[in-house]
């Protein structure tokens, strides 16, 4: 788990326990900004309510990113918006998924998101960590260890600014630059341009995966928590808590026990396998020039400008529906317009 890699290497870090190999972006760029985010991630990190979804589940959340995303483009709003007033499970939560799996759910499915690449981009874990401590803002710190990479600090986090009435402004977002991170790259040698376009990317993916977790706390509150089974898993085995207690691994101790393992259920994976299946019939439709569905065209005369008169006798006409077209739909159409969650009572 990427909370687990977080508690370790930052607590390790903060009691001077750490070694440069495990964590460069401390031993090159320690700064005393830097030691404040890190105090600050780690007691957040501590305090949060903890989620996992595993590879299907974050698929699932992110078709029915798929599904409003036209919907919102099209009435101007964010995606976001469409789910409404998010209600959050606690004042600070962590909410994390296996990228690498995403993204290639992504690129099998078509995702709109992959249609001009040519192969699954993205790896590693990403994960984030949302406050709603604060009344005039909500912090969204999206961490992201690519694969065989030691560095997780983000490079910025988004603000979020709450109206006047309370709710979250999503047209009003703001980016918190890290300072500490901008001169770790530049102690590695990055140009001013290279820095710009992670500091771009990095805000971009905070944003664009940002439905994920939202989507998840939606269907926490949901009549039928929307088609998803969580369950209760210890976040550390006893060997890791033996091993913590003999060494004072204080961070470790201090860490959430246990955690919420998110995985789907028959409605959820029926919805994924119907909503691909009209994706691909949709796709057929789009690249073929289809002929009308298969009819009875009775018997009638077809006259010709030169006078001839045919008898054409009655016959059959076009084409065999799609048999694998579902004609029923458990999860959200694909057209949705009115998106949402029943709440419980």
């Amino acid at each position: 788990m990427l909370y687990k890699d977080l508690i370790s290497t930052f607590g390790s870090s903060l009691a001077a326990k750490s070694e440069p190999k495990d964590d460069p972006v401390w031993h090159i760029g320690w700064s005393d900004e830097l030691q404040l985010f890190r105090e600050y991630a780690l007691a957040a990190l501590q305090q949060a309510k903890v989620y996992s979804l595993d590879h299907l589940a974050a698929t699932y959340a992110d078709t029915l990113h798929d599904a409003v995303q036209e919907k919102a483009e099209d009435i101007s709003v964010p995606a976001m918006a469409i789910l409404g007033e998010i209600q959050f499970p606690t004042k600070v939560t962590w909410v994390e998924f296996d990228y690498r799996a995403l993204a290639v759910a992504r690129y099998e499915r078509g995702s709109p998101t992959t249609q001009h690449d040519d192969n699954p981009i993205g790896t590693g874990l990403r994960g984030y960590l949302i406050d709603d401590r604060n009344d005039d803002h909500l912090r969204i710190t999206m961490f992201s260890r690519p694969e065989g990479s030691k560095i997780m600090d983000p490079i910025c986090a988004l603000l979020v600014n709450r109206a006047a009435s309370g709710k979250l402004d999503y047209d009003d977002v703001k980016e918190d630059l890290s300072r500490p991170m901008v001169n770790f790259r530049e102690r590695m040698g990055d140009s001013k341009e290279k820095i710009d376009a992670l500091r771009y990317l990095h805000r971009v993916d905070t944003g664009a995966d940002l439905f994920i977790p939202f989507a998840l706390f939606a269907m926490l509150v949901s009549a039928d928590l929307g088609g998803i089974i969580p369950s209760e898993t210890d976040t550390f085995t006893a060997k890791e808590a033996k091993t913590a207690r003999k060494f004072g691994k204080s961070w470790t101790l201090g860490a959430q026990k246990s955690h919420l393992t998110i995985r789907i259920g028959p409605q959820a994976a029926a919805h994924m396998r119907e909503r691909q299946a009209r994706l691909e019939f949709e796709r057929q439709a789009e690249n073929e020039r289809s002929g009308p569905v298969r009819h009875w065209v009775s018997e009638h005369e077809r006259r010709y400008r030169s006078g001839k008169v045919v008898l054409v006798k009655g016959h059959q006409r076009g084409h065999e529906p799609e048999r694998l077209l579902p004609t029923r739909v458990m999860g959200p159409r694909s057209d949705i317009a009115d998106f949402a969650f029943p709440r419980k009572d």
